[in-house]
C-alpha cells in the first residue's frame, strides 16, 4: 500500500482515503487515478461505448494509389509524403497513422479531453492534474506552503519518491533545491543565519567614518613643474614647456 494516507480523485473533487483506490502498476503512486465508484462507472461508459461504437480501423480506399515514399493520412484522408507524418517506434513502417496537423489536432483534442495542457503536463511530470493542484492551492490560501508571504507557483516533489509536497513561490523552491533538500544543511544556515543576527543585535555595526588626519591629501603641484607624460610625448607641449622640459632634462 502506498505510504500517504490520503489521495485526490479527479471525479470527486477532494482528497479520499488510499483504501477507497484500486491498484494501479502504470500511475506513479501504484494507485488508480480515480476513487472505487467513479472508476466503476467510467469503466461501465468505456464498456458501453465500445459495444455499441466499435473502433474501426480505417483504411485507403481501393482506388487510391500510393507510390513509394508516401503515405496516406486516416483523417485528412490525402496521400502526403513521409515527412509530413509523425516518426513512431509503434509501426512496421516507422510512420505515424496521421499527418502532423492532425497529429496535432488529435493530440489537442485528447489534452482538452482530460483538462488541458496544464492538466497534461501536470499528470506527466508530476502525476497531479490542474484540478488538484488548484485544490492544494486553496487548502494554502494561495501563498507558498513555507514563507507564507508569496503566491505559490511551482510543485514541489520528492526527488526520490517523485510524490508531490506542497506548491511553493519561485525562492523557496529555487533554495530547496540549491540545498539538495538535505534537512541538516538547511538547520545550519537557519543556525548561521540566527547566530550572525543575533550578534549583529548585540553589537550593531556602526558605519565606518575616515577622520580628517586619515585622509591622503593631493600632492602639491609645483608651479614650475613639467607633467610626468611630458617627457614621454614632448610634441603635445607649448614652445615654453618644451623649453622648460629642456632645462630640467639639462638640455640646451
Amino acid at each position: 500500500m502506498s505510504e500517504i494516507s490520503y489521495k485526490y480523485c479527479r471525479d470527486c473533487g477532494d482528497y479520499r482515503p488510499v483504501s477507497d483506490f484500486t491498484k494501479n502498476a502504470r500511475s506513479r503512486d501504484g494507485l488508480a487515478f480515480y476513487c472505487r465508484d467513479h472508476l466503476a462507472e467510467r469503466s461501465l461508459r468505456s464498456r458501453e461505448a465500445r459495444r455499441t461504437r466499435p473502433r474501426v480501423r480505417r483504411e485507403p480506399p481501393l482506388d487510391v494509389a500510393i507510390p513509394p515514399g508516401r503515405k496516406w493520412c486516416a483523417d485528412c484522408e490525402q496521400v502526403l509524403p513521409l515527412d509530413d507524418f509523425v516518426r513512431t517506434v509503434a509501426t512496421a513502417s516507422g510512420y505515424g497513422s496521421y499527418c502532423k496537423p492532425c497529429h496535432n489536432a488529435r493530440s489537442k483534442k485528447s489534452r482538452d479531453k482530460i483538462g488541458g495542457s496544464r492538466t497534461y503536463h501536470l499528470t506527466r511530470r508530476y502525476g497531479i492534474t490542474a484540478a488538484e493542484a488548484e485544490h492544494m492551492l486553496t487548502k494554502q490560501g494561495g501563498f507558498c506552503a513555507i514563507c507564507r508571504k508569496a503566491p505559490a507557483g511551482h510543485v514541489d516533489h520528492d526527488h526520490e519518491t517523485g510524490a508531490v509536497r506542497a506548491l511553493l513561490c519561485f525562492n523557496c523552491n529555487g533554495g530547496l533545491g540549491q540545498f539538495k533538500d538535505d534537512p541538516a544543511v538547511l538547520r545550519a544556515a537557519a543556525e548561521y543565519i540566527e547566530v550572525h543576527r543575533d550578534r549583529r543585535r548585540r553589537s550593531p555595526a556602526q558605519p565606518m567614518r575616515m577622520h580628517r588626519s586619515q585622509v591622503t591629501a593631493r600632492p602639491a603641484v609645483r608651479r614650475n613643474s613639467v607633467p610626468p607624460w611630458a617627457a614621454r610625448r614632448p610634441h603635445l607641449l607649448c614652445s615654453r614647456g618644451r623649453a622648460r622640459l629642456g632645462g630640467l632634462l639639462g638640455e640646451g
